[in-house]
C-alpha cells in the first residue's frame, strides 16, 4: 500500500530557516516534523538573491532532521521580490496569443528584461463579470529567473523535488484559511507576520485578490537595544505601541478600500513574541488579537514533540506545507 505523500513547506528567511512537514492521514493533517535552522550570515541579499553555499549548507542541516520520504517542496518568496499585475485581455485571444499580451504587459512593468523573468498568469473569476463582456482580467505574477533558480538548485542539489513557488502572503493567508475552517468565528481575520526588518500586513477580503501591504517596521532595532540597555518589559511596551500605530494606518487604509469585508481581528506570527503584548496590542487597535499556534489543529507524529514555547514563526512554512498538499 501506497503512504499518503509528505508535503514540506520551507521558509527562507533573513535569518534563520524553517521547514514543516505534514501528511494527509484520512480526513485529518498530522505533523510530520518541523525543523528550524538559524542562519550564521545573511542569506537573502537586498537584490532577494540567495547565497547558495550558505543555502545549502542550511538545508543538509535541514534535511537530516526531516522523514527520508519527505521531497515534494513548495517554497515561498517575499512579496517585494514579484511582480504583481493584472492585465484586461480579449476574450477572443487563443493561449498563444494571450500570452503574446502578457508578455508585452510585463515589458512594460518590469524594471528587467522579460526574458529574465519567470511568470504564471490565470483568469480572474467573479461574478461582477458577464459571460459577454470583451474582455476578461488576468492576474499575473513575474520574479527574475535568477531569484527563484538559485533556490531551486540548492534544494535540487541535495535531492528535494521543489513543487510550487508561492508569494509570501498566500501562504500566510492559506494558514489563515485553514485556521478559519477550524473555528468559524476567525473568518475575516488578517495576519501581522513580525519579523526583524518589516511586518507584514495581508488580508483576503471576500470576493477579492490578497490584499498585502509592507510596512517597514521590525523587531530587530528594538531587540538590540534591549540588549544594549536590558530594558526588558519596558521595551515590550514601546515594540507594542509603535506596531499598534503603524497597525490602525493599515487597518484603516484597509478599510476605506474594502468596506464590505472589514477586518474582524488580527493573526499575529513570526519571532516577535518576546516584544508583541498580545493584551495591549487588543486595547490599543480595539480589535481581537491572537498569536498563531500553526500546529494547534493537527495530529502529531509519533516522534514528533510539539514546542514547549509559541510556534508562530512556522507559520509560513506551514502555509507552504498545507498549499502543498492542495
Amino acid at each position: 500500500m501506497f503512504r499518503n505523500p509528505l508535503s514540506v513547506g520551507v521558509d527562507i528567511g533573513n535569518h534563520s530557516i524553517k521547514a514543516v512537514v505534514l501528511q494527509q492521514k484520512k480526513e485529518q493533517f498530522e505533523l510530520a516534523a518541523f525543523v528550524e535552522v538559524e542562519l550564521t550570515k545573511t542569506v537573502i541579499n537586498d537584490q532577494h538573491s540567495v547565497n547558495n553555499a550558505e543555502l545549502l549548507s542550511a538545508m543538509r542541516q535541514i534535511k537530516k532532521q526531516l522523514p527520508w520520504q519527505a521531497k515534494a517542496v513548495t517554497l515561498a518568496l517575499p512579496d517585494s521580490a514579484v511582480i504583481s499585475k493584472v492585465v484586461q485581455l480579449d476574450t477572443n485571444l487563443s493561449e498563444e496569443e494571450a500570452e503574446f499580451a502578457i508578455v508585452q504587459a510585463l515589458g512594460a512593468a518590469s524594471p528587467f528584461p522579460v526574458e529574465e523573468l519567470c511568470f504564471d498568469y490565470f483568469p480572474l473569476i467573479s461574478d461582477r463579470f458577464s459571460d459577454s463582456a470583451s474582455t476578461t482580467p488576468f492576474q499575473v505574477f513575474a520574479s527574475r529567473r535568477e531569484t527563484i533558480d538559485n533556490r531551486l538548485n540548492s534544494l535540487l542539489k541535495l535531492g528535494f523535488k521543489p513543487k510550487v513557488m508561492e508569494l509570501q502572503t498566500h501562504a500566510l493567508l492559506w494558514l489563515a484559511e485553514y485556521l478559519a475552517e477550524m473555528g468559524s468565528h476567525y473568518n475575516q481575520w488578517g495576519v501581522v507576520d513580525v519579523g526583524k526588518r518589516h511586518t507584514e500586513f495581508c488580508m483576503k477580503p471576500q470576493g477579492s485578490a490578497a490584499y498585502h501591504r509592507e510596512i517597514r517596521f521590525g523587531t530587530g532595532l528594538f531587540e538590540d537595544q534591549e540588549a544594549a540597555t536590558d530594558l526588558g518589559s519596558n521595551h515590550s511596551e514601546q515594540f507594542t505601541k509603535q506596531l499598534a500605530e503603524q497597525l490602525k494606518r493599515q487597518i484603516q487604509l484597509y478599510n476605506s478600500t474594502h468596506p464590505r469585508s472589514g477586518i474582524k481581528g488580527l493573526w499575529l506570527c513570526g519571532g516577535g513574541q518576546s516584544l508583541v503584548s498580545e493584551s495591549l496590542l487588543q486595547r490599543l487597535i480595539g480589535l481581537d488579537v491572537t498569536w498563531v499556534s500553526p500546529f494547534q489543529h493537527f495530529s502529531c507524529a509519533k516522534k514528533v514533540e510539539l514546542p514547549h514555547s509559541m510556534s508562530s514563526q512556522y507559520a509560513v512554512a506551514t502555509g507552504l506545507a498545507l498549499r502543498g498538499l492542495a
